[in-house]
């Protein structure tokens, strides 16, 4: 659960951050292709485009992580590592599908 809650928290954050253009360029946190990195313009706009995603995420995450507690309490162990494992998988899925069309605006901005 504990790596489900980092993932859900990590989404919730660089949406609320990547919609407001409030993280700056750089090599460590965000989406980093060659066409995000090529200009701040390009870094903003995929991170825009994919904070909706994210964000959804965000939200997502959170049900995961309840209906995962509520099992765990219910002492229904395989039920809860399994709604965890689906969380997660979704979650980085999510990320995925957000990365890549933020990558997509970048690439259409840098061409």
């Amino acid at each position: 659960m504990f790596g489900l809650l980092v993932l859900t928290l990590t989404a919730g954050i660089l949406a609320r951050m990547g919609a407001q253009g409030r993280i700056p360029r750089n090599n460590s946190v965000g989406v980093k292709t060659r066409h995000t990195l090529a200009s701040d313009e390009a870094w903003l706009a995929a991170h825009r485009e994919a904070a909706p995603i994210l964000q959804i995420f965000g939200i997502t995450g959170w049900l995961f992580l309840i209906a995962s507690a509520i099992f765990c309490f219910m002492q229904n162990f395989t039920v809860a590592f399994t709604v965890t494992a689906i969380g997660f998988a979704l979650g980085v899925t999510m990320m995925l599908v957000a990365a890549s069309k933020g990558n997509k605006v970048a690439k259409e901005l840098s061409a």
